[in-house]
């Protein structure tokens, strides 16, 4: 197994900061009011084949906590996402069999075919509630991004708010850390020079094991702008307002530029796509269950994922939605049930030039698969997020039919004897009624 610890420092020297370095240590201390932000990238032979799963990828986020720092790219919705993809001509029992004996050994959990929908390449399973990895010695609730093939899997964990680091060399690991920063002086946000420390910890090794380095990236994914979501209740109908505050990016390298919005709807919700399109908005993509009359209980899927594309960038968006029947709660008081959805991915896509360097940056992470939208745009595609200042889930009531069945035992066995009463009444009345001769 191979194993790069990559740090950045926001501050703007490395002075005072390595506190041990040698070949089998390298210890580090950030500046006060800067703490680091850390990569572990870990590479590795599968411990078991699934020869009927062409590639499988799991990007799970714990936290809205925005990554917001120039480097990493972990942007994609909380919560957990995965990806499959079937080799060709496959069985497809035999895939969904080797799904599910793959994410029981990784995540301990087996999810049902019938919860997976159908995306551009690929089936596609969302839960608001993240997973945690199993079989990397990963940090508790750390953000991560795991892809599996049978020739490799590669893991990338993302951790933010870094006081202090001790890396250890591992003889079971070629273990390498890079410690860099970003010289402003000849930097801009999409040319990104890099400074910093390149350490290999190997005991065994007699080469020199520090290294200065610098090189350039260009970033895929930058920051520009606000955004606040919230559902405004109306009833069956609640509405996804979103706030926008933010302008076109001015960087050297941007060409055309559109506003998008990509959401995932719990499968409560209803979006109706002949209907409900927000103002100025097209519908690029509406994944999932369309059906528009199913109640919630006969909807197998998670729900749908859709993306919308603007023209023009506007201050507001919104989202009418729509409330699937859900099954009356039994023994409580609330008439409604709580339905909780993640928000909006807000951001500005831009062709730019020189689009060739977006993944020579060793921290790029666009694949074939995953990353929610970001298999929808071209190779050439930027994206400036939209830092979003509302919560990481939002929360709507749907109303819903309230009994108990105390009460349905009660009625029912009432109506009963009732009617059984009413019988034995007619009958009796029948035969001790004298019947009246006629003339």
């Amino acid at each position: 197994m191979r194993q790069r610890t990559t740090i950045f420092n926001p501050y703007t020297s490395h002075d005072g900061i390595v506190t041990n370095a040698n070949k089998t240590n390298f210890q580090l201390s950030s500046i006060k009011g800067y703490p680091f932000v850390v990569e572990n990238k870990f590479t590795t032979r599968p411990a078991t084949e699934y020869p009927a799963i062409k590639l499988l990828r799991i990007q799970t986020k714990f936290d809205k906590t925005p990554s917001n720092d120039p480097v990493f790219q972990f942007d994609f919705t909380p919560g957990v996402n995965i990806y499959a993809v079937p080799e060709a001509n496959v069985d497809e029992q035999a895939f969904w069999e080797q799904v599910g004996k793959l994410t029981t050994q990784v995540l301990k959990t087996t999810i049902p075919r019938e919860s997976w929908i159908q995306t551009l390449n690929s089936f596609y399973f969302y839960d608001l509630n993240p997973l945690a990895l199993h079989n990397f010695k990963l940090h508790e609730h750390s953000n991560y991004d795991y892809t599996f093939t049978n020739d490799k899997v590669t893991v990338r964990e993302f951790l933010t708010d870094v006081e202090n680091l001790n890396c250890d060399s591992d003889p079971e690991l070629f273990k390498e850390v890079g410690l860099f920063l970003i010289d402003d002086k000849i930097s801009s946000p999409d040319d990104l020079n890099l400074v910093g420390l390149r350490v290999v910890l190997d005991e065994a090794d007699d080469d020199q094991n520090i290294h200065k380095t610098m090189f350039h990236i260009k970033p895929r994914h930058r920051y520009l702008g606000e955004a606040a979501s919230k559902i405004i209740p109306q009833g069956l109908h609640p509405i996804l307002n979103t706030k926008i505050d933010v302008a076109l990016p001015e960087e050297f390298d941007v060409q055309e530029c559109k506003l998008y919005y990509y959401l995932n709807v719990n499968k409560s919700l209803i979006f109706d796509e002949f209907q409900n399109v927000p103002d100025g908005a097209q519908l690029v993509i509406n994944n999932g269950n369309k059906n528009l009359e199913l109640p919630e209980y006969k909807i197998n899927e998670w729900g749908n994922e859709v993306l919308f594309e603007f023209d023009d960038i506007i201050p507001e968006v919104n989202l009418t939605l729509h409330s699937r029947y859900q099954l009356p709660e039994n023994a409580k008081e609330e008439k409604d049930t709580t339905i909780i959805n993640s928000s909006p991915e807000i951001f500005i896509g831009c062709n730019v030039k020189e689009a060739n360097l977006l993944n020579k940056s060793p921290f790029d992470t666009k694949s074939t698969i995953g990353g929610n939208y970001e298999v929808y745009f071209t190779e050439d595609t930027v994206f400036y997020h939209l830092l979003d200042q509302s919560d990481d889930r939002l929360t709507v009531g749907i109303p819903h039919g309230t009994t108990t069945f105390d009460r349905v035992n009660s009625i029912t066995i009432i109506s009963l004897v009732l009617g059984v009463l009413f019988i034995l009444y007619s009958i009796i009345t029948r035969l001790f009624t004298p019947k009246v001769k006629k003339d």
